[in-house]
């Protein structure tokens, strides 16, 4: 669905990542399109920046985007959906049951003519999401479980504001009797789990309201109807269900469809005690291609990612949510990650993650979309940070004088904080420094003593007051002293420095 606005978003990011000067060669060569292309939607952006944001140009420097104190890529994005009559043109066609091109041109404000070629656009997106678009009136038609993942990826790109609730009077209701239910049932939830399902309560009823309902299989129903996931949506039946429904069957299948994201959006109530069923039953199950897969990503990371309490229980929701999508063919991500996709699936790190997931589950099988790659990708790089904010390194301060020091390493420790164990020496024992076999690295004012060091101790010579260029070079060495300790391309990780 970004692909709308791609052009435009891949600028911004491009823009908003440098933070100066670039020029049109350069955009050009980043983002694939023509230096004549890029200047045009230039032109074009200038006319839709929100307050206080500028784009300035220049002959020989190229341009650069200066955004307020305030201003984030993901506010920019936003501004830009709302003013693209892509984005219009759609959402009149999925709020509605029906619509002619005529009353598209009126509404949107375009002309007949780009309103086909929105439409013509709009039918290619849709296939994709095994979709289609009737001829006019234009309706969009497909399996209802489709046609609703499709709107809740819509409303989510669209960050899916009030506005969505403002004809449903009772969402202050729904949200406090939801808490009151899962509390009953011993369910908790995860984070923004209220807000999504909002979401689907909305798309839900819009779609009721216009006739259309949702279909299980049988056994399907059977085998959750005492499940207290269903028992908690029947719970919350008077809010799911606010249109009139033809029997008692499509009752229970609405509620059902409520279900599946309940299950979706339900985290373990004891942690400690899911992450010991996990290291007890599911990793100690070797062939099992959970097991597998994080023996495989450990491998990559360097150190044993199962030791991470944050991902091994992260990782494991973004798996069974996986394949809850799998089996209910329902949308249970949150979508908005989409505009990020473009800017991350080149990575090399992401396409080994993509096929090691796609190799790994291939006898289940377990169907990867790019969204679900870029999920486990992010928890991924939220790991091997994780780790390297850990990391401290053993550092000799071999310094001249008392007062010397005392605030040397007072600068270090507000520089660098846990990141140095720092150990004073005298300058004259610098020559015991490689008998102790304890430091990684020596910081020294008296550089002449470096010769007395055996082996290939690294030493970095600092002035009594160090300058930011000595701080710097100590911070490079932390940093790459991290990867080399893993043996991981630190390329590969954020901030990627290529």
């Amino acid at each position: 669905m970004n692909r709308f606005y791609k052009r435009y978003s891949d600028l911004i990011f491009h823009l908003l990542s440098e933070n100066k000067w670039i020029s049109l060669a350069q955009l050009a060569e980043r983002t694939g399109f023509s230096k004549s292309t890029i200047w045009r939607d230039l032109e074009f952006m200038e006319t839709i920046l929100p307050e206080n944001w500028k784009l300035e140009k220049h002959e020989t420097l190229g341009v650069k985007l200066k955004k307020p104190e305030s201003g984030t890529l993901e506010s920019i994005l936003r501004e830009i959906r709302e003013k693209n009559t892509y984005f219009h043109t759609l959402k009149l066609i999925l709020l509605s049951d029906g619509i002619d091109i005529s009353e598209v041109a009126n509404k949107v404000h375009i002309s007949r003519s780009t309103a086909y070629r929105h439409i013509e656009k709009l039918q290619e997106v849709l296939k994709e999401s095994q979709l289609t678009l009737t001829p006019s009136p234009f309706k969009v038609v497909g399996d209802e479980r489709n046609i609703r993942r499709f709107l809740m990826q819509y409303l989510d790109l669209l960050s899916f504001k009030q506005e969505a609730e403002k004809d449903w009077l009772h969402s202050g209701e729904f949200q406090s009797a939801l808490l009151e239910v899962t509390s009953g049932y011993s369910m908790t939830l995860r984070t923004g789990a209220i807000q999504r399902l909002k979401m689907i309560i909305y798309i839900s009823n819009l779609r009721m309201s216009m006739g259309y309902f949702v279909s299980f299989p049988k056994g399907l129903l059977d085998a959750y109807k005492e499940s207290k996931n269903f028992l908690a949506a029947k719970d919350l039946a008077q809010f799911i269900i606010k249109a009139k429904i033809p029997s008692r069957e499509i009752q229970l299948q609405e509620i059902l469809f409520f279900a599946i994201y309940l299950i979706s959006e339900e985290r373990p109530t004891n942690r400690s005690q899911h992450l010991r069923y996990l290291r007890g039953r599911r990793i100690g199950e070797r062939e099992h291609p959970f097991s597998v897969c994080l023996e495989s990503l450990s491998n990559i990371a360097g150190f044993n990612l199962t030791d991470d309490d944050i991902f091994l229980f992260h990782i494991y929701q973004t798996f069974k949510r996986i394949h809850l999508g799998k089996e209910f063919n329902t949308e249970t991500l949150h979508s908005s990650m989409i505009q990020y996709l473009p800017y991350y699936e080149g990575n090399s790190l992401f396409k080994t993650i993509e096929d090691l997931a796609v190799k790994t589950f291939s006898e289940i099988p377990l169907f990867f979309s790019k969204l679900d790659v870029l999920e486990i990708f992010t928890l991924f790089q939220a790991a091997i940070l994780r780790r390297k904010n850990k990391h401290f390194i053993q550092a000799a301060l071999v310094c001249r004088t008392y007062y010397e020091k005392d605030y040397i390493r007072e600068v270090l420790k507000y520089h660098f904080g846990n990141q140095l164990a720092i150990s004073t020496l005298d300058s004259s024992s610098v020559d015991l420094i490689s008998e102790y076999e304890e430091f990684d690295m020596v910081i020294s004012t008296e550089f002449n003593q470096s010769s007395k060091l055996i082996g290939h101790l690294p030493a970095i010579n600092v002035s009594a007051f160090p300058t930011g260029s000595e701080l710097m070079e100590i911070r490079q060495f932390i940093h790459d002293h991290f990867f080399e300790q893993i043996g991981l391309d630190k390329d590969l990780i954020y901030p990627f420095e290529k």
